[in-house]
């Protein structure tokens, strides 16, 4: 638990620098309760030599890789314009879910965020592509695509929009998780009630996969499993983990059903409003970071799977999962969005 432990000191010892009131958060497909708090600034903004002050919102809570990272973001760039920039952080869904940051950044109310994919396509359609079932073969396939030709094409799509694309960051793979049967083939889904988004990708995904797919926000996804009115739910170790969602779980199978890609993104015009100079280390600092948060994210998964063993969590192995049976099973799901992502859907197959 080294790893975790250090990234954890880490988020809540930067978070507590800047003296961040720590409120629950919610959205879509991300954790914690609901919750209120006053945004804080990051230490450099009390420098009144700043020229620029920049606000940030996430909804991760502290010991989320996307707070190590959006941390990681705040400190190089104030350390690479010597204290010319600075920032306000408001984590925890302080500045409410994911649809709202976005929005949020596209009206210039705020300056950036770093959101998940999902919520992204009710802003920038061409990106629901990456939320098609068994996309990406494993967490470095997606790398390849995000990193290459398609991630750029898609970084112009969103920046068409009103937005800058600052880099690909993620939430890891998204997994099977229920209290009935370890789960290896779609055979096993068969009859459960598994919580959805109210996404037609997901709900047609689940269908073919022989499941009852019921709409849940996530602030009430906890409740729901204690009381049965669900089985299961897809989610990353990291969602997992964070909301205590093994303590209503009893089985985890690695299916990799989903890939939850993340961008960071700041509102267009605040970005051409700065310096050439400054917007270089911003871009610059934005990949590096992006880089080293999805590293974060795989240390900090490590980590998580070996502490829900522990806790008597019965983990299935990727190795253990027929996922050509699960690409068969989920075919009418291609088929039926095969003239609107097909060509891009073939492109990222290709990748090597």
């Amino acid at each position: 638990m080294k790893n975790f432990k250090f990234y954890l000191f880490i988020g809540v010892v930067s978070l507590l620098s800047l003296l961040a009131a720590c409120g629950g958060g919610a959205d879509e497909e991300e954790a914690s309760s609901g919750g209120t708090g006053e945004g804080t600034e990051s230490s450099s903004a009390e420098n009144n030599e700043a020229e620029f002050n920049l606000q940030i919102g996430h909804i991760a809570p502290d010991e989320h890789s996307f707070t190590v990272g959006i941390e990681e973001f705040v400190k190089k760039v104030e350390e690479r314009t010597d204290g010319r920039v600075s920032f306000e952080v408001f984590g925890n869904g302080q500045l409410g879910g994911e649809r709202d940051l976005i929005e949020q950044v596209q009206l210039g109310s705020l300056d950036m965020t770093v959101v998940t994919a999902g919520p992204l396509g009710n802003f920038v359609p061409e990106t629901t592509v990456l939320e098609m079932p068994f996309l990406f073969r494993d967490v470095e396939h997606a790398y390849q695509v995000l990193d290459g030709e398609v991630g750029q094409e898609l970084m112009g799509r969103i920046d068409e929009q009103g937005f800058k694309s600052i880099g690909w960051w993620e939430n890891g793979m998204r997994h099977s998780t229920n209290n009935e049967r370890p789960i290896q083939s779609p055979e096993d889904m068969e009859g459960l009630k598994m919580r959805t988004l109210e996404n037609d990708i997901y709900t047609e995904t689940y269908r073919s996969l022989g499941t009852d797919p019921t709409p849940i926000a996530f602030p009430e996804v906890y409740t729901s499993l204690q009381q049965g009115v669900v089985d299961g739910l897809d989610a990353s170790y990291g969602v997992f983990y964070t909301t205590n969602l093994y303590e209503v779980q009893k089985h985890f199978s690695e299916t990799g059903i989903y890939y939850a890609a993340a961008a960071a993104l700041m509102n267009a015009d605040a970005f051409a409003s700065l310096p050439e100079d400054i917007q270089e280390v911003i871009m610059e600092t934005g990949q590096e970071v992006a880089a080293f948060q999805r590293q974060v994210n795989l240390d900090m998964e490590e980590e998580q799977k070996a502490d829900i063993k522990e806790r008597g969590v019965e983990v299935v192995e990727a190795e253990e999962i027929d996922r050509e049976a699960f690409q068969e099973a989920v075919q009418p799901v291609y088929d039926a969005y095969d003239e609107e992502f097909g060509e891009m859907i073939k492109r990222i197959q290709e990748v090597e």
